[in-house]
């Protein structure tokens, strides 16, 4: 094997697992923008149950649970049930992990795929 096949075929693998990241259900998740509106309303107000944020996004309560449920499995939200409540938070250790390994996948096939870009 030569060294620029050695070097392509390690260019593949790097840019595989960045699309692989990017690709991902969290990422996939983040790109919607009623997730991306209940996300910044737990932001900004902290744990909540769905009522609470219901009232304050125009959509259904029940297309905002399906929304909260979603980013509940991906690991974006904590949810904890006292009664007969659901109340959801940032997982931020989850969402800072998942966010740190995808920005480590960019800088990663920035400097083996694209050596010339500037880091």
């Amino acid at each position: 094997m030569t060294m620029d096949t050695t070097l392509t075929h390690k260019q593949m693998k790097i840019a595989e697992e960045l699309v692989d990241v990017l690709d991902s259900k969290f990422f996939k998740t983040l790109s919607e923008p009623v997730r991306v509106q209940i996300l910044k309303f737990i932001m900004l107000n902290g744990r909540a149950d769905i009522g609470t944020i219901a009232e304050h996004l125009p959509q259904d309560r029940s297309v905002i649970s399906r929304h909260l449920n979603l980013m509940h499995e991906v690991g974006i939200l904590k949810g904890e049930k006292e009664t007969r409540h659901m109340f959801y938070e940032i997982n931020s250790q989850v969402f800072l992990d998942k966010m740190v390994n995808i920005t480590e996948k960019i800088k990663k096939c920035m400097a083996e795929c694209c050596p010339s870009c500037e880091l």
